[in-house]
């Protein structure tokens, strides 16, 4: 038998290990990539795998999809569903909540008209707390929860005499406070707020009941709302939306923003009542047809109400009552 010398005996060695690493290393590849596969399987919504100490509050999974295909006329139609999640923090009574949002919006467009509807969902769930959530389904162009604490739905013009529209929600409850078209005007109160709309006959939507209606919200309930009509069958007041600003008394120490839109209550505090919601008022100006001279209406706000006794309009033109 050849005796192998040290030298030879280390060569032959090491040319026989290096196929046992690469053999090694291929199965430590597939164990690891068969793993991965399986994992994903599992949590088909790529969720972290962070790790997560006590008890979890909350946990959810979403998927998002999008298909193309031609309906039973014939129309091709892409269709998408995405979700999404967001938290929101709000002051009530109590203090800061912080509510956690899950949107799902499925957008159907219809590619040979170039039309599109879209449909929402919205789960909201309260954290740091065990009052429970709400559940709100809503059809429109888009939604916005971010600008004033509220939950505003769009609904975009159809037809010619249509116009914008937009429903407001409250984001504590999920009840609807009004609808309005073009925009509202509001009123900034620490830790709150309060909202003026105006619901004309060319809504995409809700129809007011009559000429026009008022709506006056706050960010959670609806406070009051005004019915305008028109005497008799005047024509010349135009059914779109007119011009809209407040009005705020002098040396009251409220002040206007945006243009004439917005009440800042600079001297009003959390734990206000109404009576402390005074020195303001909504003008409504319409421009009749063929005529030179507007005409307009004024709506005060008194210990936080519209004010119908103290309002000013001409009564040959419009009748002014309170929405039952």
């Amino acid at each position: 038998m050849v005796k192998l010398n040290s030298l030879s005996h280390s060569l032959v060695v090491g040319v026989l290990a290096k196929p046992l690493r690469y053999l090694k290393f291929i199965i430590s590849l597939m164990v690891t990539t068969t793993s991965l596969f399986l994992y994903s399987c599992k949590n088909p919504s790529g969720n972290s795998d962070l790790p997560a100490f006590g008890k979890a509050n909350f946990a959810d999974t979403a998927i998002s999809t999008i298909r193309y295909f031609k309906d039973d006329k014939g129309r091709q139609v892409l269709e998408k569903n995405n979700t999404y999640y967001d938290m929101v923090e709000l002051h009530d009574s109590i203090g800061l909540k912080k509510i956690l949002f899950k949107v799902t919006k499925s957008e159907t467009d219809l590619i040979d008209s170039g039309t599109s509807e879209s449909h929402f969902v919205v789960n909201t769930s309260s954290i740091g707390d065990t009052k429970p959530g709400w559940k709100r389904e809503f059809s429109g162009s888009d939604i916005d929860y971010t600008t004033n604490k509220v939950l505003v739905v769009h609904s975009e013009a159809r037809a010619q005499n249509e116009e914008d529209t937009y429903t407001q929600y409250s984001l504590m409850t999920g009840e609807k406070l009004m609808t309005y078209t073009y925009a509202p005007l509001s009123v900034f109160i620490v830790g709150d707020g309060r909202y003026l709309g105006y619901l004309s006959q060319q809504s995409a939507t809700d129809k007011p009941n009559g000429f026009a209606e008022v709506s006056y919200v706050s960010r959670d309930m609806v406070i009051d709302k005004v019915n305008i009509k028109l005497k008799g069958a005047d024509t010349t007041v135009p059914a779109y939306t007119p011009e809209l600003k407040m009005r705020v008394v002098k040396d009251s120490g409220n002040t206007l923003s945006n243009e004439g839109r917005t009440v800042v209550m600079g001297g009003v505090r959390r734990g206000f009542t109404a009576k402390d919601i005074n020195n303001f008022a909504m003008e409504i100006n319409f421009t009749p047809a063929g005529s030179p001279t507007p005409v307009f209406i004024l709506l005060p706000i008194r210990n936080d109400r519209l004010d119908l006794d103290n309002a000013a309009y001409d009564k040959a033109i419009f009748v002014l009552s309170k929405s039952k």
